[in-house]
């Protein structure tokens, strides 16, 4: 009767032990997302929201085809950039996909600035931008959210 008694509390022990340092992880783990829910929240947020969508306002082609008020985009993407150096240090992949997509469309615009559109070229340069936008968009949507 001792053996078994004494087996019995070993096992619960080992349980216990087992289910406290499950539950420590779990909690490590919810902490860190939580945390890393706020420096997303602090970063992102405001540019999602309202400093991106506020800048592509300002783009517009002319009647001459001459794209004009990319200036404001710019600067917000490169603001972007500098605020994100901290996922250089904590998620480097998520960093330069972010960092590709911005200077993807930063290039794009300064490009595009450069030229004159033809008519039929006018609706192609708005999608573009739109895709481009999107991809920056889903980029940090999906590194929020844990997806790839």
């Amino acid at each position: 009767m001792d053996k078994i008694s004494i087996t019995v509390a070993i096992i619960s022990a080992a349980i216990s032990m087992y289910v406290g340092i499950i539950q420590h992880i779990r909690e490590k783990k919810i902490n860190q997302t939580n945390l890393e829910s706020i420096y997303f929240n602090d970063i992102y947020k405001e540019f999602l929201i309202k400093k991106i969508p506020e800048a592509r306002k300002y783009i517009h082609v002319k009647n001459d085809g001459s794209v004009i008020g990319i200036e404001k985009m710019i600067e917000e993407l490169n603001t972007i950039r500098q605020d994100s150096l901290y996922y250089h240090y904590n998620d480097s992949k998520f960093f330069e996909k972010l960092k590709s997509d911005l200077q993807d469309l930063e290039d794009y615009l300064i490009n595009k600035s450069n030229k004159k559109l033809s008519s039929e070229e006018h609706s192609e340069f708005y999608e573009n931008v739109k895709i481009k936008l999107m991809k920056i968009y889903k980029t940090i949507n999906n590194k929020f959210l844990g997806t790839k």
